[in-house]
């Protein structure tokens, strides 16, 4: 076999070097020797082990890759697609050579990126996804290393190698998920159709991990990362400053709320011209955020805010009621069944209150101080239990009220999702958020309810002097823990717990630290959920 800096394709491209390698193909520094430039050339691997149908189908997938990128290569921002041809009965991709380094590189070369610069990055990939939105493309596998930055600073998305197209077949392998976890939109692992809005996810995921230095749900176990983009909030925003906003929009697990690919072009362009817009801002006379989902919250309210950041505008439609079903089992197969699907790591990155306080007092539980040593102890409750029969709102487990008495005044509910709702007090920036997932039976609820705590157990590595205690005052089983938020004075603590046949999570961010609250509030929500059985 000959090396590669002899090997030529199809007499005319010679490979030089190894210029990187993803999880199905190969990208080679080459010179085309008829038009005496060097170019990329990308080599689509294919494991002997395939059977003949499935190497069909990935050959198809490499030039579906080739014919979207071609459509797009008049666009800068884009990686343009010289040609494409057959060696060695595999499809290789031959591509302009950008000289430069991946966004990826740049993050663990040179750690987090200043916001403006940020900022500037993802003007440019919003104006690549529009373009591609617009033909009718979807990439489906934005993230850092996909992201090439050269020395003048030209930003080129690359890799559509999973990409769909509309009017071509969908080519989706048997029992597969494609993608990185971390940079999938939770509407992918719920095993909901996807859309535009599912790119911009996976942006505001690859634009966190960009400012942050890391992904917003960084865990050290792709079921966990995905477990923790299903049910919990990202991690908190150290270094985001002015874009925290949009990354906090982008990254709505709702994709009906996410915040539009305008809007947040809008906001970054303020950013970057040095004119940061107010929190709470609307955007330019044409793109308004709508009201709340369900008429919850006042016409025009905005998303509230995690701490630290300003309120977020959102697109503001409710998800149709007809696809909770599939929404609730798909998130539940994306979490336990991942490993037997095979997913396709491409990549892996790894109160103060004011007046009025709740009057019943939570039973005191163990707390122990953190420590680099922490793991989580197997529960010692059997998984067994009554089923809830009922499909609530995440919204009707918790009644305004009783929001109002844990958070000490007024407060505004936020509908989210079926399974998500949030109320908070805007005038001091305080909230409670509350989650949940219900199965068939109490040991699938159970399986769910370990591989969440696992990724839960890892807080202390992520933020130090974070205490956990492994048990709680509602559910059969029960995980909690709670810390200070560095640079802030808000103090954050989820309990994680599960009753029956669901699985719930109650998180709260208060100018006071300990359990109390977030307790007293998973205690009301079980037993609200008696009345669905």
């Amino acid at each position: 076999m000959s090396t590669p800096s002899s090997r030529y394709l199809v007499g005319r491209y010679r490979l030089i070097s190894l210029l990187g390698k993803g999880g199905m193909g190969t990208v080679w520094l080459a010179s085309d020797d008829l038009l005496r430039q060097q170019v990329a050339v990308k080599e689509v691997r294919l494991p002997p082990d395939l059977d003949e149908s499935t190497r069909a189908e990935l050959r198809e997938r490499t030039l579906r890759e080739a014919r979207a990128a071609a459509t797009l290569r008049a666009h800068p921002s884009i990686v343009t697609v010289h040609d494409i041809v057959i060696e060695d009965e595999r499809p290789w991709i031959v591509m302009e050579l950008v000289q430069g380094r991946s966004l990826g590189q740049v993050i663990r070369e040179h750690g987090p990126l200043p916001p403006r610069r940020v900022a500037s990055i993802g003007l440019s990939l919003l104006d690549a996804l529009g373009a591609a939105h617009d033909a009718g493309i979807l990439h489906r596998d934005i993230k850092p290393p996909n992201v090439l930055l050269n020395e003048e600073g030209r930003v080129v998305l690359t890799d559509f190698g999973i990409a769909t197209v509309s009017g071509d077949p969908s080519l989706t392998q048997s029992g597969m998920l494609t993608g990185t976890p971390g940079f999938v939109a939770p509407e992918r692992l719920r095993g909901e159709d996807d859309g535009p809005a599912s790119d911009l996810w996976s942006l505001g995921a690859t634009l966190f991990a960009a400012v942050e230095g890391q992904p917003p749900y960084a865990r050290e176990r792709p079921t966990a990362v995905m477990a923790a983009v299903l049910m919990q909030e990202p991690n908190p925003m150290r270094l985001a400053g002015p874009i925290a906003p949009v990354l906090a929009g982008l990254l709505e697990k709702d994709p009906a709320r996410r915040m539009t690919r305008e809007h947040a072009v809008w906001y970054l362009r303020s950013v970057v011209n040095g004119s940061v817009p107010p929190p709470g801002a609307v955007p330019a006379p044409g793109l308004p955020p709508g009201a709340g989902p369900r008429g919850r919250g006042a016409p025009g309210a905005t998303a509230p805010g995690r701490p630290g950041q300003a309120t977020v505008p959102s697109q503001g439609r409710s998800p149709a009621p007809s696809r909770r079903k599939s929404v609730l089992l798909g998130s539940v197969l994306a979490v336990v069944m991942v490993a037997a699907a095979g997913f396709a790591t491409r990549g892996l990155w790894l109160d103060r209150p004011g007046t009025g306080s709740p009057t019943e007092s939570p039973a005191s539980g163990d707390v122990v101080a953190a420590s680099k040593t922490a793991t989580a102890r197997p529960s010692t409750t059997a998984a067994k239990g009554a089923v809830i029969k009922g499909d609530p709102d995440a919204c009707d487990l918790l009644t305004d009220a009783q929001a109002e008495r844990l958070l000490g005044a007024p407060v505004k509910s936020q509908y989210q999702t079926h399974g998500a709702c949030q109320w908070m007090r805007e005038d001091i920036g305080i909230f409670l958020s509350l989650q949940m997932t219900r199965v068939d039976s109490s040991e699938y609820a159970h399986t769910i309810f370990t591989e969440i705590r696992k990724g839960m157990v890892d807080e202390p590595k992520r933020y130090p002097g974070t205490k956990i205690r492994y048990n709680g005052t509602a559910g059969q089983e029960a995980f909690s823990h709670t810390k200070k938020v560095p640079d802030t004075s808000n103090y954050q603590s989820q309990v994680l717990f599960r009753k029956d046949n669901m699985t719930l999570t109650v998180f709260t961010s208060l100018h006071s630290a300990g359990y109390a609250r977030v307790d007293l509030a998973a205690k009301w929500m079980e037993k609200n959920l008696e009345t669905y059985r």
